[in-house]
């Protein structure tokens, strides 16, 4: 049982703080232009506190606008339309309504001589930085990823991720919801670029104070097109029994929306970042069948609904090779080289679900249920043999296949409430999520592994279950105080149940079936484990100076039940929660951030169990009940600054771990690996962090560069050596958009880099590896011609990996129809026919060099037609 002091720790969650009346003002007005004194539509209002935005709106058909619920205190309401000016005009909401009259607005393009004044292409209002979207001109058509491609400072890499200038973007909205589940893939390959007014770039976290914490990327929608339908449908048959099918259709009617999507094909990937790292080492050959339908409504103010279902059904072939070297002191270190191939299936279903209560009042209420259900066959075959590095002398060869089946059900909700007190910084958030997770599996194995004097022969079946329930919970308030002072608490409670079952079954010769238990590697379990923190931590204004201290406690139990060998075991922990930051903001646009914070990192009963688990007596892990809590320090200095469109971000982190978590490694005499986690000291780590955004003043092009240079240090223990590594890992990117009016768009990237490891043995290895990617396409009338180039270098990939491999892909497109919005094009996907998709991953016990095969040349013939019809009337896109 949990002592009295844990008992009332947790308790200290419930402690509720008190609720203050909030008086609220209203304002509104009229806009007309100032030539003609018509009334201005769907003109864009922001409202700020400080630099801060509080709130947007648009004008109405009458050229009105109003906004409510808003605290009293002074605000800046910032006004703009497309081709007009915009306005800033200071207020003070003290009543319950003011009036702001009729404001006129004058045109933001005058020639004077040579002199040509317009709309700034980007703003930065403190932590959001906007971006005007009609100064980014793309084709008819074009989806929001060429929109976005062209950014200063945005970077879409090639596996999924984004940043801006070097800081992660977690989030993508439009209109502050999510599209769909919030895929950013999903927004950025089905929504057009011309439905888009702005791109707003703000913190994820409102309050963290984290300068380079992760960002949301929020799509403004044009007002105009805020009622209306666009989609595209399309097909495409090709060589080597290629094909392609995808559609989707969406209607907005103001504040209600729904969509509908899918895609079925075979086809490779498109590469759409501006990185040119190579991923890992490829994904075979799939074929994917995916599906969606979206639904939301908004019109009611104070409740809101959203709900959307997405399936995916998928299937791989692979053929891998690789090449590993497993590093052990002496003359222990081993050579393994595996062939496999085999078929993934896979087959997913997900339903999301969210009820507002209370958008756009002082009181926020979101409830977002969510269900999915996956269900996965593999059958794979192998062949692998292991050397001793020096020597030679093979340790073991073997061959066999393998089929599995699995199934994971996982139900959940989470549950938002945000209060806004009368104060402005006032405000309590709560956030819950509870989620129930089911996982079933089967796989038989079999095998047969050659040793130096005997053979051993594996037919087995393992069979698994788990469950688990979680349970997060976290409570934050903060409140400003007097002389600049304010004050922010926090309570957190997390619980985690699991249970799970593992059964092995040989195969019996006398009966036919898999019916002999294994007992050496079954086992039933199962655990809890609880974790409470308080903290409480105050910051203070010193001119342009922020200065934040604060303390808290964790503590955490872990209970675990084995019923196989009828054991328990118990963990208490108890931890200081520190943290201090210092904010420096020199100029509008600048920051500069000092923070320290310290940790304990959560640890598993799977690593704290005394039981040896096996699949193929090759790899074995052992739990050790005897590992101690790991503690993380970290400590980041940070600068960024924007400026005239250029930005800059420097980040220094570093961290150490004490009692950190390594790998204790024991090579057994007949090649067998056995894997124990242990305390040991030592892991530490810096990275050094350089972005660079430099947009030309001609509006053509734009630049962004970034560098990274990272050293770590990782214990571990090889046959009871102390063998730690150490790597040094630098990576940069070069990138560069242009763009202009006679149809000419070039993307180009360079990324080299250089990975250097050494260990306390004696070994070292290092490599440069180095890739470019480009695309380039020229419009002529209703003709577009396109080339794809994707080249990568590394030096440490012997030469039946392929160390080098350039794919080119040619596209030719051409336009038809009234409006253009039919378009059919013939392409050439890897016209070198390289197959490949090869890397080298560096790890703190190995090297390994994978080679995967792709699906290699094909040619293809698409159609494509474009739906875009918005107010009674169809719209070409824009130039």
């Amino acid at each position: 049982m949990p002592s009295l002091k844990t008992i009332l720790l947790y308790l200290l969650f419930f402690i509720s703080f008190p609720v203050i009346a909030q008086k609220t003002g209203r304002i509104y007005g009229q806009l007309a232009d100032t030539v003609t004194r018509q009334v201005l539509k769907d003109a864009y209002i922001t409202i700020l506190k400080g630099d801060a935005v509080q709130k947007s709106v648009f004008s109405n058909a009458t050229g009105e606008f109003s906004c409510d619920h808003l605290p009293f205190g002074a605000y800046m309401v910032h006004i703009s339309f497309q081709g007009l000016a915009p306005v800033r005009r200071g207020i003070t909401v003290n009543d319950t309504a003011l009036n702001m009259g009729t404001i006129y607005m004058f045109l933001s393009v005058k020639t004077l001589d040579t002199i040509v004044v317009a709309e700034q292409p980007m703003v930065m209002n403190k932590d959001t930085i906007e971006y005007n979207a009609s100064r980014f001109p793309t084709k008819p058509y074009a989806t929001l990823s060429t929109l976005v491609q062209l950014l200063p400072g945005i970077q879409m890499n090639n596996d999924g991720t984004m940043t801006i200038n070097g800081i992660t973007i977690d989030q993508l909205t439009v209109d502050g919801e999510p599209f769909f589940t919030g895929d950013k893939e999903m927004a950025l390959t089905h929504l057009p670029a011309e439905i888009v007014k702005k791109i707003q770039v703000y913190a994820t976290d409102s309050l963290s104070k984290l300068v380079n914490g992760p960002k949301t990327l929020n799509i403004v929608l044009q007002a105009d097109k805020r009622k209306g339908t666009f989609g595209k449908g399309g097909a495409g048959m090709g060589t080597a029994d290629t094909y392609t099918v995808n559609g989707d259709i969406n209607r907005m009617n103001g504040a209600q929306q729904y969509s509908v999507m899918g895609d079925l094909g075979n086809v490779e990937k498109e590469r759409t970042g501006m990185d040119a790292m190579p991923q890992s080492s490829g994904s075979g050959r799939q074929r994917i069948i995916n599906g969606g339908a979206t639904y939301r409504d908004n019109r009611n103010k104070k409740i809101n609904f959203s709900g959307n279902y997405l399936t995916m059904n998928m299937r791989n072939e692979s053929t891998t090779r690789s090449h590993a070297l497993n590093i052990y002191p002496g003359d222990s270190s081993t050579i393994q080289d595996r062939v496999s191939g085999g078929v993934m299936n896979s087959n997913n279903h997900q339903f999301n679900g969210m009820l507002s209560i209370g958008r756009g009042h002082k009181t926020l209420l979101n409830i977002s249920p969510n269900f999915s259900i996956n269900k996965s066959g593999n059958t794979f075959t192998q062949q692998a043999s292991q050397q001793f590095e020096k020597t030679g002398e093979q340790t073991y060869q073997t061959a066999g296949s393998n089929s599995s089946n699995n199934t994971g059900t996982s139900i959940g909700t989470n549950i938002h409430f945000v209060h806004n007190f009368k104060r402005p910084a006032e405000r309590l958030f709560s956030i819950m999520n509870i989620r129930n997770n089911d996982n079933t599996s089967a796989s038989t194995n079999n095998s047969e592994t050659k040793y130096a004097t005997y053979t051993n022969d594996i037919h087995q079946q393992n069979k698994s279950n788990s469950h688990t329930l979680t349970i997060n919970s976290n409570t934050s308030y903060s409140v400003p105080l007097r002389n600049s002072f304010s004050l922010q608490a926090q309570g957190g409670y997390t619980f985690n149940k699991d249970n799970n079952r593992y059964r092995t079954l040989k195969y019996n010769n006398a009966t036919g079936h898999f019916d002999q238990l294994d007992t050496t590697q079954s086992n039933t379990y199962g655990s809890t484990y609880h974790t409470g923190t308080l903290q409480v931590g105050i910051s203070k204004m010193i001119g342009q100076v922020n200065v934040s201290a604060g303390a808290g406690i964790e503590s955490d139990w872990l209970h675990g039940e084995n019923e196989t060998n009828h054991t328990s075991l118990s963990k208490r922990y108890l931890n200081m929660l520190p943290q201090v930051s210092i904010n420096y903001n020199p100029a509008s646009g600048q920051a500069l951030q000092v923070s320290y914070t310290g940790k304990p990192n959560q640890m598993t009963i799977q690593q704290l169990q005394p039981v040896t688990m096996t699949t193929d007596s090759l790899y074995i892990q052992e739990g050790n009940p005897d590992l101690q809590q790991p503690y993380a320090h970290s400590i980041n200095l940070s600068y960024s600054m924007m400026k005239d469109m250029r930005m800059v971000t420097v980040a220094l982190s570093s961290g150490f771990v004490n009692h950190s978590i390594g790998a204790a490694t024991t090579l057994l005499s007949n090649g067998a690996r056995v894997t124990k986690p242990v305390n040991l000291e030592g892991q530490q780590n810096i990275g050094l962090m350089v972005n660079c955004a430099l947009p030309p003043k001609t509006g053509k092009s734009g630049f962004n560069i970034s560098g990274n240079v990272f050293y770590s240090k990782n214990p571990v223990l090889s046959n009871g050596v102390r063998n730690d590594s150490r790597n040094v890992y630098f990576n940069s990117t070069f990138s560069w958009t242009y763009h202009d009016k006679k149809g000419l768009n070039v993307i180009l990237g360079v990324s080299p880099g250089y990975n250097f490891m050494s260990t306390d043995i004696g070994l070292n290895t290092s490599y440069f590896n180095a890739g470019v990617n480009g695309r380039a396409d020229y419009s002529w009338r209703d003709w577009e011609g396109g080339l794809a180039v994707y080249y990568n270098y590394s030096s440490s990939l012997p030469a039946s990996y392929q160390p080098d491999f350039p794919f080119l892909s040619p596209t030719l497109r051409y336009r038809f129809l009234k409006r253009k919005q039919a378009q059919v094009s013939v392409s050439v996907k890897d016209l070198l026919n390289q197959q490949s998709g090869a890397s080298r991953s560096v790890g703190v016990t190995s090297v390994v060099d994978t080679w995967t095969q792709t699906r290699g040349r094909y040619a293809m013939l698409s159609f494509t037609y474009n739906i875009s019809r918005f107010g009674g009337g169809s719209s070409q896109g824009k130039f």
